[in-house]
């Protein structure tokens, strides 16, 4: 998900130990909140953010991040929203899960398992209950974990729409879709709190084969699809560093024990 939802400790990581986001202006943006929040004008928060650019972004050049860094500037101040996202948690109910399960189809109810999860999002974000999703078809399908052309995307869309499960602005170029079946209360059957791969929880609900990543401080869901499978991508790569660098330690321990030992 591209969606920062705990900005307050990315802050806190980045003012600490001089962390930069993998997408930098999203730093820039979390500083720029910070400093008007702090009493900060746009010339003192552009300087501010210039600093810390410049201590901790390695190569940083003034030249090259000066309109960059304006920009985020200018739309944190115009948006005059100074405070922190802090969501650590989606609850979802019996009853979103017994509407989305009656789909009967695997590939749009995990649309529509992640559509639901982004309107509460987006809930919390706006502080209040309106279930529209303001993001990207792109960052949407995404987050399905499903490998989906632009023509089928378009036609899942229009199929939860007919469902009456979903609808779409009306405004010319939008994008905003609305999920009608969203609850506040019921009898809860899953608490998010990890949105990275959030919708294998429900995969896991329904009786897919899920596991957590045995990787070390990794607690991420994966897919079990052998019996072998116990990481997933990122941690499986280390572990093959670490399996090499093993075989190749003692690949050169033998060659040097048979140079001392012809």
């Amino acid at each position: 998900m591209k969606i920062i939802l705990n900005e307050k400790q990315m802050l806190e990581r980045s003012l600490n130990e001089g962390y930069i986001d993998e997408k930098s202006t999203n730093t820039i943006k979390l500083l720029a909140k910070y400093y008007f929040s702090i009493g900060q004008d746009r010339n003192q928060t552009i300087d501010s953010v210039e600093n810390f650019m410049e201590k901790h972004y390695l190569n940083f050049n003034i030249i090259d991040w000066q309109k960059t860094i304006k920009n985020c500037v200018k739309n944190v101040y115009r948006h005059n929203n100074f405070t922190l996202l802090d969501i650590n948690k989606i609850i979802i109910y019996q009853e979103e899960l017994d509407i989305i399960k009656e789909i009967n189809n695997l590939r749009l109810e995990k649309l529509t398992f992640v559509l639901l999860v982004y309107s509460k999002i987006y809930n919390q974000m706006n502080k209040n209950d309106s279930n529209w999703v303001n993001s990207s078809l792109k960052d949407i399908f995404s987050d399905t974990k499903m490998a989906v052309s632009t023509k089928e995307k378009g036609l899942m869309i229009n199929k939860l729409v007919d469902m009456k499960l979903i609808e779409i602005s009306r405004i010319v170029d939008c994008t905003n879709i609305k999920v009608l079946f969203t609850k506040t209360s019921g009898e809860i059957v899953l608490e998010i709190t990890d949105f990275r791969d959030f919708v294998l929880e429900y995969l896991k609900l329904i009786g897919e084969n899920i596991d957590v990543c045995e990787g070390n401080d990794c607690g991420r869901l994966i897919q079990i699809n052998s019996n072998r499978q116990k990481f997933c991508r990122s941690c499986w790569k280390e572990y093959r560093k670490e399996i090499w660098k093993e075989a190749s330690q003692k690949y050169r321990n033998k060659n040097r024990h048979s140079l001392e030992n012809p």
